[in-house]
């Protein structure tokens, strides 16, 4: 009787992992979605990953799609699930691609089916292919990007040697910036470049709405500006000569802060650098080498900082929280178009960060 128990346990604990494998490796998982609309239409794609033994399918492909249209959202996902013969899985979804006519007009219907489907986490990036159709970001696989979904979410992860440009917020943490009334959302962009996957800019939203993309050189300034920039370089004319350059690259996040009072608003930055190339004639064993430069980035700084408070006035996308914090305040609501800004900044130069000198 108990070599019986035994064996039975055996089984139940076993046996049942077993089950639990088998049934995974039935599912379709989906990596990737991309959603286009054209012609009164919902057009979706399903990138699913290929998890069957090499030695029983005859591609050697990473991914497969399978593609479904419909009036709405809704009917387009269940059509694109009927080209799978799995069950459909998207617990490890890392992507959704919209286009950006997608982004301009129906993003609320995005929203609102995406939340109600209980199978999908809220963790993953949502993107905008820019100037394409998201159908064509996600099936742009070479060597390099097998798997487009993994692709473009490691682009927006790492900034490595590049400013940062991308918008790190997941799905959750869009939705809880659109559906504030106090703020507005983002999100990173798409693009593809002689034939290869880049990231882009960042797209701005006012309400449900994309309104506009800000340039690469405003992305990784906003960056700054919120406070969330890994690297951003500044590329300055030489105190002593406006014909040479100077490279700086930051480390570490900088510091920011908003200041209100009454209808004024003044933005503060402080970044600290270090020289990566150096094209200056000019002695960094003084002090005050250390101080033209750094006045020169603080120059640069501010004035990028003005051109993306512009392009947040003109569009009424308020990516800066300024209505929020002057809530948080006055407990008043205010209108963020109509107040008066100012900007300040500052540059810190590690001296240890001069790595080479380059002669002219």
């Amino acid at each position: 009787m108990k070599k019986w128990f035994i064996l039975l346990s055996f089984i139940l604990i076993f046996g049942t992992g077993c089950f639990d494998y088998t049934e995974l490796n039935d599912m379709a998982i989906i990596s990737g979605i991309s959603i286009d609309y054209e012609e009164n239409l919902y057009k979706v794609a399903f990138e699913i990953l290929n998890t069957q033994n090499k030695e029983n399918v005859e591609t050697n492909e990473k991914v497969f799609l399978a593609n479904g249209s419909g009036s709405s959202i809704s009917e387009a996902f269940s059509n694109a699930a009927l080209e799978i013969a799995d069950l459909p899985y998207m617990a490890h979804l890392k992507t959704i691609i919209i286009s950006e006519d997608v982004a301009k007009e129906h993003v609320e219907e995005i929203i609102d089916f995406l939340i109600r489907d209980n199978h999908i986490r809220n963790i993953f990036y949502l993107t905008i292919a820019k100037d394409t159709s998201a159908y064509l970001v996600l099936s742009h696989t070479d060597k390099n990007n097998p798997v487009v979904s993994t692709a473009v979410s490691n682009l927006i992860d790492s900034d490595i040697y590049s400013n940062h440009i991308a918008a790190e917020l997941n799905f959750e943490q869009f939705v809880m910036n659109i559906i504030d009334p106090r703020k507005d959302t983002y999100v990173s962009s798409i693009e593809i470049q002689d034939d290869i996957l880049k990231l882009g800019p960042i797209a701005i939203f006012k309400n449900y709405n994309m309104q506009n993309f800000l340039t690469e050189e405003e992305s990784a300034t906003f960056n700054v500006m919120n406070g969330e920039s890994k690297e951003i370089h500044f590329k300055v004319n030489c105190p002593n000569n406006e014909n040479n350059f100077i490279v700086l690259t930051t480390f570490n996040k900088p510091k920011t802060e908003t200041k209100i009072e009454g209808n004024n608003v003044t933005l503060k930055a402080e970044v600290e650098t270090r020289v990566v190339e150096n094209h200056c004639e000019l002695d960094f064993k003084e002090v005050s080498t250390y101080e033209r430069i750094q006045e020169k980035i603080k120059e640069k700084l501010i004035k990028d900082m003005q051109n993306v408070m512009e392009k947040s006035l003109q569009n009424e996308s308020d990516i800066l929280r300024i209505e929020q914090i002057y809530y948080q305040k006055y407990k008043k609501e205010v209108d963020f178009t109509k107040l008066n800004y100012y900007f300040d900044a500052n540059a810190i130069i590690n001296r240890n960060g001069l790595i080479f000198e380059v002669k002219s």
